[in-house]
């Protein structure tokens, strides 16, 4: 399963056009679609459980320091019972199961 909510889609084209230009777009969304990923919208429940990430590992309250898109995906790996592919050691310092 490649869940991805829609605001990290958003946050990574925002990222990767300020760093190398608009014609990147395409690229992110090729790669998107060879991963076959399934872009989540963030409803409500999605909002709450973020919430309650960030304030367990968000910056601030926990050494993981988990930023705005970190607990998003955090909320949505949560919410479908899945473990998290994920880079780094922000969390591994939490209770999420790494993929």
């Amino acid at each position: 399963i490649r869940l991805v909510p829609a605001t990290c889609v958003l946050e990574a084209r925002m990222v990767l056009v300020s760093r190398r230009g608009e014609h990147e777009l395409a690229e992110i969304d090729l790669w998107l679609r060879k991963i076959e990923a399934d872009i989540i919208p963030v409803d409500s429940e999605l909002v709450d459980l973020a919430t309650q990430g960030w304030l367990t590992y968000g910056k601030g309250h926990h050494p993981a320091a988990l930023n705005f898109a970190d607990c998003l995906s955090y909320a949505l790996a949560k919410r479908a019972d899945e473990p998290l592919l994920f880079i780094g050691n922000d969390f591994s310092q939490t209770d999420m199961e790494a993929a």
